[in-house]
């Protein structure tokens, strides 16, 4: 079984986003990283995988209100 892995840094404002991407069964799988938050979700298209991690992502970080000033 073979497994393509990707990473990818996004430096926003309040931090460096990390993205890991990864690749097996037929589904792209990507977990999220932002200071102490973490989010992960697939879907068979990469770009729909990366959209719905950094979703959640965004999501939790303003519920707990994450603030770098």
């Amino acid at each position: 079984m073979s497994r393509t892995y990707e990473f990818v840094y996004l430096p926003t404002d309040v931090g460096t986003i990390r993205l890991d991407i990864f690749y097996k069964h037929s589904m792209f799988h990507v977990q999220a990283e932002l200071n102490d938050l973490m989010t992960s979700s697939y879907d068979r298209k990469k770009v729909e995988a990366v959209k719905k991690s950094l979703l959640l992502l965004a999501k939790e970080h303003h519920a707990f209100g994450h603030h770098h000033e």
